[in-house]
């Protein structure tokens, strides 16, 4: 019988970083760290890569990132091909402080940095609180919006990438590691975990198992907790668009900030705000369970940059019970949009959103602002998003004009949709350990702790400490 200390599921931040700490604190350790996407070496999108609409299909029919598409699966998680900033402060990226408190917290986002920085992260960090920012947070307050502040370190895609591959390669000497295998169950005896049973059948044991699934395991962890009673809490889906305007429009955030979090207060009293900013970034598609939404990404080579800057601008929707899937709502609509643009996302000017009319090619090759995602259909964003989401997105759109003038021109580019799906709250205690099933440890954007690689991350070196009893 296959017997393991610790089995760890999902290779995102979570899961290598808990891997990680074991492995140096105890090395004698019997860890699994099991994925269903690829391993780093293997991880590729042919669709970034090769400038095609569609990924391409081997000779068994399957997809060719088959079994999981290779953006938001594999070693590294979804955060791997993201541009890779890595935010040094809790005053966002989760809730985690909630159960282990602000200055643990922090303390363990320092540590999982010096982890980055003796792998080759960049020295190099924004300062929150220099005169030029304060100077910008004036102006913002008298707009109406709240800038967040934090130290961010930008590692960028490709040195982000480069990080992994090394943290990968010493992990391969210590632990076993599984990628393309997916679990579908888990084995309890007696109120405890006692390892996985994988989706061929197949049974493996350990003394723990920590479940890391990053957002795209989510509905798995939620349907699974949900088969043997666990209770499960989620009310929230953030729904929106992904921005992208000329870099000279944002110039003054992005050398101050290079990521100006904002937050507003719609007249409709939702919650919108800034995610993911990319200065001279590109503007890609993901693939989340078979919905394709948009997000972004920027390199560090300056020599790979492009002339936009490109954000998220999300509206938080909550729920009242008896309702409770949100994530299905943000999917349906995604899905609508997949249909209006024929199985890719949409893209429409800010002009023709205000004036009532779809985008055309035309129209979209007219505008100053030259789009980074070709792929992207012109089509009319007011026939799948929310009246109330829409409404919050101009608002917002023209208070940001306040602070970095010229956001609010009919050139301003808006792809969607953008969504991000929260993961249901299980219950746990302070150790992140399930209530009533010892053993069993959650952790990272999958449980509905964290928002952000450094949060996931220092959720899984928590939960190796916990293991260990460090």
């Amino acid at each position: 019988m296959e017997k393991y200390n610790v089995i760890i599921v999902g290779a995102g931040p979570c899961g290598y970083f808990c891997a990680y700490e074991l492995i140096k604190k105890k090395p004698d350790l019997k860890v699994l760290l099991i994925d269903k996407g690829h391993s780093i070496t293997q991880r590729h999108c042919p669709v970034l890569e090769h400038k095609i609409e569609h990924c391409p299909r081997n000779p068994n029919g399957h997809n060719e990132c088959y079994p999981a598409c290779s953006i938001t699966n594999g070693f590294g998680g979804a955060g791997a091909f993201s541009d890779g900033k890595f935010i040094i402060s809790t005053e966002y990226g989760g809730w985690l402080g909630d159960y282990i408190g602000e200055d643990k917290l922090i303390e363990f986002i320092d540590y999982e940095d010096k982890i980055n920085l003796s792998y080759g992260a960049t020295a190099e960090t924004t300062d929150p609180y220099t005169d030029e920012v304060k100077r910008i947070e004036q102006k913002a307050m008298g707009a109406g919006l709240k800038l967040l502040h934090s130290k961010v370190r930008h590692l960028g895609t490709e040195e982000n990438l480069k990080i992994l591959k090394l943290i990968y390669d010493d992990l391969e000497k210590s632990i076993e590691m599984r990628f393309k295998t997916s679990v579908k169950d888990l084995i309890l005896e007696n109120g405890a975990a006692k390892g996985v049973v994988l989706d061929t059948g197949e049974k493996l044991y350990a003394d723990n198992v920590v479940l890391g699934v990053g957002r795209q395991g989510s509905k798995w962890l939620n349907d699974l907790f949900y088969d043997y009673n666990i209770p499960m809490k989620q009310n929230r889906v953030d729904l929106g668009v992904r921005v992208e305007c000329p870099n000279v429009i944002m110039e003054e955030i992005n050398k101050n900030l290079y990521e100006g979090k904002f937050i507003f207060r719609a007249s409709n009293d939702l919650l919108v705000r800034t995610f993911c900013s990319n200065p001279g970034g590109q503007v890609v598609m993901e693939n989340y369970e078979g919905v394709v939404n948009v997000n972004g990404h920027a390199y560090k080579d300056p020599s790979l940059h492009s002339d936009n800057t490109n954000f998220a601008l999300l509206v938080t929707h909550h729920f009242r019970e008896p309702f409770n899937k949100p994530d299905e709502y943000a999917k349906r609509i995604s899905e609508l949009a997949n249909q209006l643009a024929c199985g890719s996302v949409l893209v429409q000017s800010y002009g023709d959103l205000k004036k009532g009319r779809r985008s055309t090619e035309k129209r979209i090759r007219e505008c100053f602002t030259k789009p980074t995602l070709k792929e992207a259909i012109p089509g009319d964003l007011s026939l799948c998003l929310p009246y109330r989401t829409l409404q919050c997105i101009i608002e917002m759109i023209e208070a940001l004009d306040h602070i970095t003038p010229g956001i609010a021109t009919d050139h301003t580019l808006l792809y969607g949709v953008e969504a991000k799906y929260y993961s249901a709250h299980p219950e746990i205690n302070n150790t992140l350990e399930v209530k009533n099933v010892k053993n069993l440890y959650v952790g990272g954007d999958g449980a509905g702790l964290t928002r952000g690689l450094a949060q996931a991350g220092a959720s899984g070196i928590y939960i190796a400490r916990q293991i260990i009893g460090d």
